[in-house]
């Protein structure tokens, strides 16, 4: 169905090689929970954890899509 748009959201990891995967197989995006918002960083209000994987994650994406 080459006409659907699909997003995946489980078992998505902010990782090159899980987004790589994800992307080759054709979703057109992914929905991250836990692997993007680990539970420790978000009791210890470190924020910048949560910032530096979202970061990581959408430059890994931006480079699969070149």
């Amino acid at each position: 169905m080459p006409w659907s748009k699909i997003m995946v959201t489980g078992g998505v990891k902010p990782t090159r090689e899980n987004l790589e995967g994800w992307f080759k197989a054709g979703v057109t995006c992914v929905g991250m929970g836990s692997n993007l918002f680990p539970k420790e960083a978000v009791a210890a209000k470190d924020w910048s954890v949560i910032t530096r994987l979202c970061r990581e994650a959408l430059d890994i994406i931006a480079d699969i899509r070149k």
